[in-house]
């Protein structure tokens, strides 16, 4: 069990050699999809199983040193204090450029800058970062490793705690940071339930079991003002659990090649799955689902916290802005390859995406004009935005980056 002090203690992370050679490799798109078979079932698993550009990237070999002895290479190169508080944000509207009638809210980034890089040491599948505690998630099969943000380190190695997956044979796929901070959830393969990590107390520990037994999670959202928690498995089917007593309160049926993402805005879930299909589930009854088709796979959903949009993202490129409340989409821009990751700013003036194209790209609203690209050296499969609307942490195939935002 992995435990902190009140700033949470560093802890060495080591490899269970047992747990790794049992490992089920079966990549959760092993049924057949429709779209874009070829290549994008065989991008996945070289990113899942970690050995995408590994003749052409190496992966750095460590020297074995003590928590807190890391050395501050590459200083000169990226090494800056990270902005923290809002008053940072109100600071920006200060610059003697800002014109009387430019609001906060319009917002949008004009330099995104790499500030640190942490060393996962496997493909990093999901990340979130808290303003709150000061921390990014980064999940691997392995587990969750937490780093602080605090420390002046430019590539940190060693992270404050480790998550470790304890069952014998199973491999995480995905974690969720709550919007409030205070849990983290984190599900995969070969595992009885998705687990919930009480952030707040002394000693990190899973607070909460919620069952399903069986199943391959993939994809996490929670409403935590609902005490409600939803997960979307590789059979294509979605639960929603009661996180006051971990009752299933509901399964809704699946998409045919699997649920791979989740997105909960008002009183409504939407899933996206690898048969292209978007569904919408009015939690406030039984009917139906709304259902819209696409033309490609849907890899990533992100709502805008603000207007009546849902964020869809695809396996050829396309970004889709889906209307909350019904009506036609239209796609707000492309990129060069396979959408693996899109994140909604805080105040929903832009969003990020990442993908097989190898760039951070941000985009603005409403049209979707491209703002900021920053170029990574491979795949990049997954992403997160702070609440402070300041940072940005991206995860890659054996670390992930902590990008800062100017406006």
């Amino acid at each position: 069990m992995a435990t902190r002090s009140s700033d949470w203690l560093q802890q060495t992370p080591g490899v269970d050699d047992d747990a790794v050679h049992q490992l089920d490799m079966r990549p959760s798109w092993d049924s057949e999809p429709r779209f874009w078979q070829d290549v994008l079932t065989e991008q996945l698993w070289q990113m899942f199983a970690g050995t995408q550009d590994q003749e052409e990237h190496p992966r750095r070999r460590t020297t074995e040193q003590a928590p807190g002895q890391e050395l501050a290479v590459k200083t000169s190169q990226f090494l800056k204090p990270i902005c923290w508080g809002p008053e940072n944000f109100e600071n920006t509207w200060k610059r003697p450029d800002a014109l009387p009638w430019q609001s906060k809210k319009l917002a949008v980034p004009r330099r995104v800058e790499k500030i640190r890089r942490l060393e996962h040491g496997e493909p990093v599948l999901a990340t979130a970062v808290s303003s709150f505690t000061r921390h990014a998630f980064t999940c691997g099969r392995g587990g969750v490793k937490v780093w602080s943000l605090v420390s002046q380190v430019v590539e940190a190695r060693f992270p404050e705690s480790y998550l470790r997956v304890q069952t014998q044979g199973a491999y995480l796929r995905t974690c969720l940071l709550f919007s409030n901070s205070t849990a983290l959830l984190t599900g995969g393969h070969n595992l009885t339930s998705v687990s919930l990590w009480d952030l707040t107390a002394p000693s990190l520990y899973v607070r909460v079991e919620l069952p399903c037994a069986g199943l391959t999670c993939q994809a996490l959202a929670a409403s935590p003002e609902d005490n409600l928690a939803f997960a979307g498995f590789t059979d294509g089917s979605v639960r929603i659990w009661d996180l006051r007593n971990q009752s299933v309160v509901r399964d809704l049926p699946g998409h045919l090649n699997g649920a791979k993402s989740i997105a909960v805005k008002d009183q409504h879930i939407w899933t996206g799955g690898l048969d292209a299909c978007l569904r919408c589930w009015d939690l406030r009854t039984t009917g139906e689902p709304q259902e819209y088709q696409f033309e490609s796979q849907i890899m990533s959903l992100s709502p805008s916290p603000w207007e009546d949009w849902v964020l869809v993202g695809t396996a050829n490129g396309q970004q889709w802005l889906q209307p909350s409340l019904g009506g036609q989409k239209h796609m707000v821009g492309c990129k060069d390859g396979t959408i693996l990751g899109l994140k909604f700013s805080p105040l929903g003036q832009w969003w990020v995406s990442v993908g097989t194209d190898s760039l951070v790209s941000i985009f603005s609203m409403p049209m979707g004009t491209t703002v900021v690209q920053v170029p990574e050296t491979s795949s990049i499969m997954c992403c997160d935005v702070s609440p402070s609307n300041h940072l940005i942490v991206t995860g890659s195939r054996d670390h992930a980056s902590v990008y800062q935002i100017t406006y």
